[in-house]
């Protein structure tokens, strides 16, 4: 079972609560719901991650950029190479973000994703909790 967590964490808030400046964070479009089924949609569990059973969270890092495009995709936290790579794929392919705002000004952000894989021992796996139907279609075999 592939299960995704997503905690949308700004790299550093404290200096903007310092300056006490109206600070407004990144928002991928749609907000966090529709953040966790893009992810849903276009996450794809390597067949070797699956069949070496590999599983963990891998903590994805990128910036957010005035137009609110995704660059500077990186790996924070390694599980195994093929999680890791496909997390960064998926990053990548995000559409753009409405881009944080600092006294109203578009800023460039740095964000923080974890991502969790999970294969069950019934050689099935999701992208979702609530993704029945897809972990029917996707069993594999050894």
């Amino acid at each position: 079972m592939l299960l995704l967590a997503f905690f949308v964490m700004p790299a550093s808030s404290s200096f903007a609560q310092k300056n006490k400046e109206k600070i407004v964070m990144p928002q991928f479009p749609g907000g966090e719901t529709e953040l966790r089924r893009f992810i849903t949609s276009e996450l794809d569990y390597p067949l070797e991650a699956r069949v070496n059973k590999e599983s963990g969270e891998v903590l994805v890092a990128f910036s957010i950029g005035m137009d609110g495009y995704i660059s500077g995709v990186r790996v924070v936290r390694s599980v195994s190479e093929s999680l890791d790579a496909e997390a960064v794929r998926v990053v990548s392919k995000m559409p753009p973000w409405i881009p944080g705002k600092k006294s109203g000004r578009p800023v460039r952000a740095e964000m923080t994703i974890p991502i969790n894989f999970k294969v069950n021992y019934e050689n099935k796996y999701v992208n979702d909790r609530n993704d029945a139907d897809r972990m029917q279609e996707r069993k594999f075999k050894y």
